[in-house]
């Protein structure tokens, strides 16, 4: 073999017979792919379990969001209605998402109130309240509508009130339904 016909000797080299077999062109990706399956269950099972412990319900998020509107209050002779709507209406729904695990944030205050219809989560004056909330808040950035100041601190009042009602009891908090 020369140095500079490297390339062309090795082309020579016959392939075995068994290579040419299109049953082996189709079973070895099966093969490899069974033995990676196989590899990663083995490696799972061997896996040493992690305990895992109950999920810390964490502090109350009331304070937090009685503080927001605390601060959404102290700015009142600046509100204007739409802005306001908007800010009380992100409030309670993060209230909602952080109290109640609610994906209230991503959804339209129709698919919630569908959505939280049938769960015990809420009773059934929570529901009301908040579909009278969300309804308040909804005229005011969708349908443009005017507010006077007393319509903006009923709007408040109503999200003051629902965060500070009766905390579910651990029951109903479970996602019973």
């Amino acid at each position: 073999m020369k140095p500079d016909r490297l390339i062309e000797d090795l082309t020579l080299v016959p392939l075995p017979q068994w290579w040419e077999n299109p049953w082996l062109l189709l079973a070895l990706p099966v093969l490899i792919g069974l033995a990676a399956y196989g590899l990663r269950a083995w490696a799972l099972r061997r896996r040493p379990a992690t305990p895992t412990a109950p999920a810390d319900p964490g502090p109350d998020p009331r304070e937090e969001f009685l503080t927001r509107l605390a601060a959404l209050r102290a700015r009142g002779p600046d509100w204007v209605a739409h802005p306001f709507a908007v800010e009380v209406s992100e409030i309670l729904r993060g209230y909602l998402e952080a109290r109640y695990a609610f994906r209230v944030c991503f959804q339209t205050s129709r698919e919630f109130l569908e959505s939280a219809a049938g769960d015990a989560r809420l009773g059934s004056a929570q529901r009301s309240t908040l579909g009278e909330f969300l309804g308040g808040c909804d005229r005011i950035k969708f349908a443009q509508g005017r507010a006077a100041s007393p319509e903006l601190v009923g709007l408040l009042d109503t999200a003051e009130r629902f965060i500070r009602g009766p905390v579910a009891s651990p029951e109903t908090e479970g996602g019973r339904s």
